[in-house]
This record gives C-alpha cells, structure tokens and sequence, in this order.
C-alpha cells in the first residue's frame, strides 16, 4: 500500500505547477530621518537554513511571525550549517545591490549605495566579523562604514524536500512538511546617526518558493520598490 501511495504520489506531482505563494509589507517609521540620508551600507545578511534531514532528526522548527526580530532559526540546523549559512548571507548582500542597481538604471534613486566589498573591508579593517555584527552598536557601524544609514537583512530558508519527493513525503509520513516550505525575509534601514530602525520590510515565499540568492533580491526588490523610500519622486 505504501509503494502505491508512492508511486501516485510521483505520478501526481509531475502535473502540479512548481509556483509559490507571496506576501508582503513595508512600513515607514521615521520619514523625516529617511529624507536626510545620502550614504547606504547594506550588510551580510543574517540566514536562518532547515533542510530535511534536519526535520528527520528533531522534527519541525517552529517559525516566529514574520513581523518580529530576530527571524533567524536559532538551535540545531543553524549550528550544523554555519559556513553554509554565511555564504549565503554575503551572497545576499551582494545580489541585493546588484537587483538595486539594476533597478535603479530606470528609477533613480536619491542615495548612493556602498560596494559590499568596500563595505565589508572597512568592517574587516575596524575588526567586525560576520558572528560579531549583531553586538555592534550604530556607532560603531557608522565609525567603520562612513554611511548614513545601514541595511540589515535576515532570511530564513526552509528547505524540506523538493516536488515529487516532498509530495511523497508528505504521503507516506501523513506530516505538512512540503507546505512548510518557505522562505522568509526581513529588510531594516537603520539610521547610523541616531540608532533608529527608519524602515522596514518583510517578505514571505510559501510552496515551492526558489531559494537561490539570485531570484530572491531579485523578488525583494520588485516587490518592495513601490514603497522603498529611496526611489526618486519624478
């Protein structure tokens, strides 16, 4: 019966659509900060990684709201994909700019942004690494960055079982593990100067999202440039 119910299940999902949900929200917090800023410095992002195995082991991470800070998975997985983890946070970093400046080629923007790697080397230089960002304080990111203000991303990753194999999963273990797949992003524009969070935005792929670095800034920025406050007024 098992085989059976296998075997459907493979057949089945080769007629179903690898598409995914999304929601999204921005939210200004202190526009007259906002209008000052010239200078931005977007940071490594903080990523939170679950993949099947995993889930095998311990079961499903709960996930925290999406609105809240720290979205980051905190116990094992993240522990046991560190260097995974990190790459996948400078990777963000580096195609979030590229997906901006892309964008900005046909919507001007009114601030500059700061290489990734001309950012990355002044925290090097100022000995902030990527497991010390999140005790520094604006202060000290201004000190070291010479911005107005910085981007901090946090993505979670949840990566259980591609198509078919999720399906089959899902039938032989009688769990929800394919509709928990997902990918949930949280953007914040802190001003430098004052310590403010000024700006915030959260984002959420649910289904069979991609969790390529790539598609994902890209998906961030189209998703968020009508309220980015960034974008030039014509």
């Amino acid at each position: 019966m098992r085989i059976f119910l296998l075997s459907a299940a493979l057949a089945i999902s080769l007629f179903l659509p690898g598409c995914a949900r999304r929601s999204f929200q921005s939210q200004t917090l202190v526009p007259a900060a906002l209008a000052t800023h010239r200078t931005v410095a977007i940071l490594p992002f903080t990523v939170g990684l679950e993949r099947l195995q995993d889930v095998v082991i311990r079961g499903p991470e709960p996930w925290t709201d999406s609105v809240r800070r720290p979205l980051a998975l905190t116990h094992g997985p993240n522990r046991q994909r560190w260097g995974e983890r990190r790459q996948l946070g400078y990777q963000l970093q580096a195609e979030l700019q590229a997906a901006l400046m892309r964008q900005q080629v046909t919507h001007p923007i009114t601030v500059a942004f700061q290489n990734p790697a001309d950012t990355n080397q002044r925290l090097a230089r100022a000995g902030i690494t990527y497991e010390s960002l999140p005790s520094h304080s604006m202060a000290e990111l201004r000190a070291a960055l010479g911005v107005d203000v910085v981007l901090l991303g946090q993505t979670d990753m949840r990566q259980l079982l591609p198509g078919s194999a999720s399906i089959a999963l899902f039938v032989l273990t009688d769990s929800n593990l394919m509709a928990a797949n997902g990918v949930r992003t949280a953007l914040d524009l802190y001003d430098t100067q004052t310590g403010q969070l000024v700006w915030r935005f959260d984002h959420e792929l649910a289904g069979r999202p991609s969790t390529s670095p790539v598609a994902l800034a890209n998906a961030l920025v189209r998703h968020m440039w009508r309220g980015f406050p960034y974008v030039a007024k014509p």
